[in-house]
């Protein structure tokens, strides 16, 4: 390209790629290096960009995605150097992890020329542990490849280099997003919040994690050259999202079950399970605890459901006292009449027991675990000692000779 009386070398690689991270125990790397039509001026200022994007049969991104200029050609033999990296100190650094494998991302910086340089070399000149990486897929890969395009080298005062904030987003509350761009050597930089005060100075792009919709300014003197530019941030309300509610009857004995996963949880508090005999008149029998995570899978046995028709809905409780229901599910149970009974209940130390032909007798908690079990030859009568259970609540799991099962709840004070 043409600029300032000089011509500088534009290049397009064609969609080719380079190996610019491999996590395989060496700094393997790639580069690709041309040379400039003239040598940069001492003391000049230069603008200079390529594009990125990243592989999507590798599992990593990393950084350092760099633009190194010499005056003489630069060479290392990657292919039979067990540390093929090229040791140098690019211009034109890149500092954030790529991870973008659908658009192309610029990599772009400001520089003042030594003078003399006459030839580009692209890649990574950071060994591995001086490299960030990030894993984006679970399989391909052990590396970061990425597609190189449209290198350009241009007198800054050739051009306008205007301030860049990125473009205008909309984000979920309690998330960050990045803020402007990836060019570095900007060193007279200004970042302001909505109130006009400085959040940050001296750098191109910054994270921010804005607790409502508002915009940030950046201010910027390169070389002579002062721009401003805005950026708005849209903090949207993601409502939560049942994924999946179901009833799974288990048994007579066992009781419903209630199953749910969520998605798009924000400071929610707890979930009431609700049930009702008229799809009306709704009543809670659960209270379980939010997760909070972006996806989240819960359960809970209704060991006592309604003998007939029984609607269950999810009250979504969040911590500022907003409620959000879920879609109203409804079964019919036919129970038969219970058999089965026990005194006292609630008890401390004995429980009398009343059952025909009683085979077995056990206590379970509600994670599974049986605490006693005892067994018997047809007996209608019994009295257990629970005096070494902790206080909680428990199944009492009674079966007869015919295997017949019948379950209560049994509590312990």
């Amino acid at each position: 390209m043409e600029g300032g009386g000089y011509s500088f070398q534009y290049a397009r690689t064609g969609y080719a790629y380079m190996a610019m991270f491999y996590y395989n125990g060496m700094d393997s790397r790639n580069y690709v290096q041309v040379e400039l039509l003239d040598s940069l001026q001492q003391g000049k200022c230069y603008y200079a960009e390529y594009y990125v994007s990243l592989l999507n049969t590798y599992r990593l991104g990393c950084n350092n995605q760099s633009i190194l200029f010499t005056n003489n050609p630069v060479y290392v033999d990657t292919v039979t150097t067990p540390n093929g990296v090229l040791p140098a100190n690019p211009q034109i650094q890149n500092p954030y992890i790529v991870t973008d494998t659908l658009n192309w991302v610029k990599v772009a910086g400001v520089f003042t020329a030594q003078g003399g340089e006459k030839y580009l070399t692209l890649g990574n000149f950071k060994n591995n542990v001086q490299t960030s990486s990030q894993i984006i897929q679970t399989t391909g890969y052990n590396g970061a490849v990425y597609y190189i395009e449209d290198v350009s080298v241009l007198p800054l005062d050739s051009i306008t280099l205007q301030a860049d904030a990125g473009e205008d987003k909309t984000i979920s509350a309690g998330d960050s997003t990045f803020i402007g761009s990836f060019t570095t050597g900007l060193t007279n930089v200004t970042w302001y919040n909505s109130t006009g005060n400085a959040i940050a100075a001296n750098v191109s792009g910054l994270y921010v994690q804005p607790a409502t919709s508002t915009y940030y300014i950046i201010e910027q003197t390169v070389c002579g050259q002062y721009s401003t530019d805005t950026v708005y941030i849209t903090v949207g309300v993601v409502p939560l999202k049942f994924l999946e509610f179901t009833l799974v009857p288990l048994s007579l004995e066992e009781g419903l079950g209630v199953r749910w996963t969520t998605a798009n949880e924000i400071n929610v508090s707890h979930f009431n399970v609700q049930r009702s005999s008229n799809a009306t008149d709704f009543y809670t029998i659960q209270k379980v605890a939010a997760k909070n995570e972006s996806y989240n899978e819960y359960s809970f046995t209704d060991l006592q459901p309604l003998n007939g028709k029984n609607f269950y809905r999810l009250e979504a409780v969040d911590k500022d006292g907003k409620t959000t229901y879920s879609k109203t599910l409804q079964t019919t149970l036919n129970i038969k009449p219970e058999t089965l009974n026990f005194y006292p209940n609630p008890t401390k130390n004995f429980i009398n027991i009343q059952y025909h032909s009683i085979q077995q007798i056990s206590i379970i908690d509600f994670t599974g675990r049986i605490l006693i079990q005892q067994n018997f030859n047809k007996t209608n009568n019994i009295k257990l000692n629970v005096e070494n259970l902790s206080k909680g609540i428990y199944l009492l799991k009674v079966v007869d000779v015919k295997g017949n099962v019948q379950t209560k709840k049994l509590i312990v004070e």
